[in-house]
């Protein structure tokens, strides 16, 4: 129902049911004309660089990594000397609509925040919050 914006946030994505229903309505939000900024963290994220540059590349929809790791070899080798980058994260999650409402709580972008998943499931919770704090979470997003 977003009309102008969607800034999203978030630690991790994975590459199952919930990514392709998250990406399929961020897609059709930004067919509608609603600009999309979506940030999230690289260490962890597991959908492919080919999903989100699918995503990034629609004419509203930007797409950024947070303390990008390359992904080709071994993993672990990408930090061997350089602790600080793979220590340094961004955990924050955050979904703000036309910066007048925000959600913000513990669940990532996977099956199991969602109870997609058989057998795993977190029990996050989320905040839903409408108002001046939803300008605040919009400044926090652009200094990150």
């Amino acid at each position: 129902m977003a009309e102008r914006s969607i800034d999203l946030q978030y630690f991790l994505m994975k590459k199952d049911r919930s990514s392709l229903v998250f990406t399929k309505a961020l897609l059709e939000a930004a067919d509608r004309g609603v600009i999309v900024r979506f940030l999230i963290d690289d260490i962890f994220t597991t959908t492919s660089d080919r999903h989100l540059l699918l995503l990034d590349h629609h004419p509203n929809v930007e797409v950024r990594l947070f303390n990008p790791i390359g992904s080709r070899g071994i993993r672990v080798l990408n930090f061997l000397g350089k602790f600080e980058r793979a220590n340094r994260r961004m955990h924050n999650k955050s979904f703000t609509v036309d910066n007048q409402i925000v959600i913000t709580g513990g669940r990532n972008i996977a099956d199991e925040y969602f109870e997609l998943k058989p057998g795993e499931a977190f029990e996050d919770l989320d905040v839903l919050a409408v108002g001046p704090v939803a300008t605040a979470v919009t400044e926090s997003f652009d200094d990150f």
